[in-house]
C-alpha cells in the first residue's frame, strides 16, 4: 500500500522541521558556549577566528650558534591578542626547563653560554587566556 499525498506531506514537513531544528539548536549551543566554529593552522601558521583559547604550539624550533650566543628563530603565531613568546632551557632534556627570557618577535638570543656546554631550548606562545604547549626541544653544543 502506498503512502497517500497527505501522508508524503507530512513526513516532508516533519523532516524540514527536524531540519531546522537541529540547525537552530547546533547554532544556540554554539553562541552560548562561545566556542569558534573556524579555527585553521595553514602551513603551521595559526589564524583563529576567535580567541578563546590558549596559542597553539610553536613549530619550526630552529638555533644558530655565533660568537658565544645561541640565537633562537621560530615560525611565527599570526593573532592579534598574542602577549608574546617565553623562552625556556635547561642542561639536559630530562631535567626541569627554565625560563631564560621573552620576546615579542619570532627570535631570542641567548648570551648566556658557555664554550662546551649544551644547552635543550624550548619556546611557548602565551596569550590572556594562557601558555601554548611547549615546542619541540631542540639541542644546541656551543663549540
Amino acid at each position: 500500500m502506498a503512502p497517500t499525498n497527505r501522508q508524503l506531506l507530512m513526513i516532508l514537513i516533519l523532516l524540514v522541521a527536524f531540519i531546522g531544528f537541529g540547525f537552530l539548536f547546533k547554532n544556540v549551543v554554539l553562541a552560548f558556549a562561545s566556542i569558534s566554529a573556524a579555527s585553521l593552522n595553514i602551513a603551521g601558521i595559526e589564524t583563529s577566528a576567535s580567541f578563546n583559547m590558549p596559542p597553539a604550539r610553536i613549530m619550526r624550533l630552529a638555533a644558530y650558534v655565533d660568537n658565544n650566543s645561541v640565537t633562537l628563530t621560530w615560525r611565527p603565531i599570526i593573532r592579534a591578542r598574542l602577549n608574546g613568546y617565553r623562552i625556556y632551557r635547561s642542561d639536559s632534556p630530562n631535567n626541569q626547563f627554565m625560563i631564560i627570557g621573552g620576546s615579542t618577535s619570532a627570535s631570542f638570543i641567548d648570551n648566556n653560554v658557555i664554550t662546551g656546554e649544551t644547552y635543550y631550548y624550548r619556546v611557548t606562545a602565551v596569550n590572556d587566556l594562557g601558555e601554548s604547549i611547549p615546542s619541540d626541544t631542540f639541542r644546541v653544543r656551543i663549540n
